[in-house]
């Protein structure tokens, strides 16, 4: 028995193609507008964004949006002429062996936020943009062709909507990855944090800080604050070879202002010794464990000293 949702009248299905290649896709609403975006601090998806991601993509899956990828060709061998929902649920059992069904078949309205994301996922990976062709007046359907690009982005473009609405600290990329975005001082960083030091290994250990801090797996968060501390170590040495000390003064000469100077000199030694009675980048006895609710101050603070540091050396992509 196959899910209720995946099998839908031509004639409904043919108005709902209509409906998602019409309506007009909003960035933003009026209370955004007035009031400025909805903060994006929800570590756990509300329930108003979990049906909501869902029916997305519900609502794709009957307009034939998963098409391309599990065609049914028309009886009289002209074409696609919709979805082969025996296959597409058969590969979605096979892939997602987590996702509940109801006593019918039909998708539960209550999946964990993994198992959501990993059907984003799966439809982002898959999803093309049917166009109606030729009508096929004998068997009661058009022919369908399809827009892979267009589809993504239209589907990319959905799912952010009702994440950002929904305040999380979540987002697909263009990779069609979900990936979790962290606070507004973490994305700051994130965005600002392009090195271009010259030096590879520097380099490297920044973009890993960054790709494992935007993991929702705490672990690989964990370990992207301690890349980020190994990455700010290896900083205050690239100046001077050999001279960690003399290192550390040649990089604060490039900030003009004597107090600010002063500013920065004490704000690296208060993260030096934080990195150092923390478990960030030692383990041993006696050291702190670190809070996972500081996890994103901590990524922030680190980021933005280090972000500044390689701006005032001309060091920043």
């Amino acid at each position: 028995m196959f899910p209720s949702f995946l099998t839908v009248p031509a004639k409904v299905t043919g108005k709902l193609l209509s409906f998602c290649n019409n309506r007009r896709m909003t960035r933003t609403f009026y209370s955004d507008r007035v009031n400025g975006q909805v903060p994006r601090i929800r570590e756990q998806l509300p329930e108003a964004t979990s049906k909501g991601l869902q029916s997305l993509f519900e609502t794709k899956a009957q307009a034939n949006w998963l098409a391309n990828e599990f065609p049914e060709h028309c009886a009289d061998g002209n074409g696609v002429s919709g979805t082969d929902v025996e296959a597409l649920w058969s590969n979605l059992g096979a892939l997602l062996p987590n996702l509940r069904k109801d006593p019918w078949g039909n998708l539960s309205p209550t999946q964990t936020d993994e198992v959501l994301f990993d059907l984003i996922e799966y439809a982002a990976n898959r999803i093309a943009k049917p166009i109606q062709g030729r009508w096929h007046e004998y068997m009661k359907h058009h022919e369908l062709t399809f827009d892979e690009k267009a589809g993504r982005k239209s589907f990319r473009m959905d799912v952010n909507d009702i994440l950002h609405r929904g305040g999380t600290m979540y987002e697909l990329t263009s990779d069609m990855q979900i990936v979790r975005t962290g606070t507004r001082p973490v994305q700051q960083v994130m965005e600002q944090l392009i090195p271009a030091t010259g030096d590879e290994e520097l380099d490297g250990l920044l973009q890993h800080a960054k790709e494992l801090f935007r993991s929702r797996d705490e672990k690989s968060r964990g370990l992207g604050l301690d890349k980020l501390w190994d990455a700010f170590t290896r900083l205050k040495t690239i100046d001077v070879q050999g001279n960690k000390k003399q290192s550390a003064i040649a990089l604060l000469r490039n900030i003009e202002n004597e107090a600010f100077r002063e500013i920065a000199s004490t704000e690296m030694l208060a993260l030096t010794d934080l990195g150092n009675d923390f478990m960030i980048r030692h383990h041993e006895t006696g050291t702190h464990s670190v809070p996972q609710e500081a996890y994103d101050y901590l990524f922030a603070r680190m980021g933005s000293l280090i972000v500044y540091l390689l701006k005032v050396s001309d060091r920043l992509g």
